[in-house]
């Protein structure tokens, strides 16, 4: 060791450094997201996001609000790789979107993130069970033992569907349609559920009762949320609410 003259100071965290160290990485962040879209040919682009930044963390439940047309389902496509940023970064679990190659981009929706939309986009000629296990037809490793269709008959229980497993769409309530739609984006395990206006086509009962639904999936099965809603009393059921309004995203007051 050197003269005690030499020695450097020992560094001590100050409190703000020691949070930021011990802060978790989130599983989804936007960075000054920007959307603009063209509506004809040498226009100037009209932007729908201007600018949007905010995180969510594993496991988070967040509602998006906001007026028709203020860009809330533009901004789940963003989030849900299905479109792309005209600026800035979508970064889910430490990767940007934006780097990706397509084939990457299908798996990561197909397993990272599960879809809920306003319509169940059931299949009608196929049965609850088989509807349900679509996502898994694109996973290439063996299925040993049936797994997935055992996840499939145990999910599809845990929302009150045991007794329908072979009933084709038709034949259930729009209730009883988006339970099912619910099961199969849950089936291979994502990250982050998306759900655009899933009540959206429900009465104000059955759409409490899906939202229910929904927080305890995001308990039971560790799964993120972000909701779109139109409805405040639907939305004020996640953790945390936000507002989209002018093409930014703000909390809402």
């Amino acid at each position: 060791m050197g003269p005690m003259g030499s020695m450097q100071p020992k560094w001590v965290p100050t409190r703000e450094t020691r949070t930021a160290m011990s802060a978790p990485e989130p599983l989804l962040e936007l960075r000054d997201v920007v959307k603009a879209y063209t509506s004809t040919a040498g226009a100037d682009p009209m932007p729908v996001l201007r600018g949007v930044s905010f995180a969510v963390q594993a496991g988070e439940t967040v509602a998006i609000v906001g007026p028709s047309g203020s860009g809330k389902s533009t901004l789940l496509n963003l989030i849900g790789a299905l479109d792309t940023p005209s600026a800035g970064s979508v970064i889910l679990a430490g990767r940007d979107l934006a780097g990706l190659p397509e084939a990457e981009l299908a798996r990561i929706r197909n397993c990272d993130l599960g879809f809920v939309f306003q319509l169940h986009h059931l299949l009608p000629q196929c049965t609850v069970q088989e509807n349900v296990l679509v996502p898994t037809l694109a996973i290439s490793t063996p299925d040993a033992g049936g797994e997935r269709a055992a996840r499939a008959r145990q999910l599809l229980g845990r929302v009150g569907l045991t007794n329908r497993l072979d009933d084709l769409p038709g034949r259930l309530s729009g209730g009883e349609r988006q339970r099912v739609a619910v099961v199969r984006a849950l089936i291979n395990r994502p990250k982050l559920l998306l759900a655009d206006e899933p009540t959206g086509s429900l009465d104000q009962d059955t759409a409490a009762s899906l939202v229910d639904l929904l927080v305890t999936l995001n308990r039971d099965e560790k799964v993120a949320v972000i909701l779109v809603s139109h409805a405040p009393a639907l939305a004020a059921r996640m953790g945390r609410t936000l507002q989209l309004r002018n093409g930014k995203l703000e909390p809402l007051i």
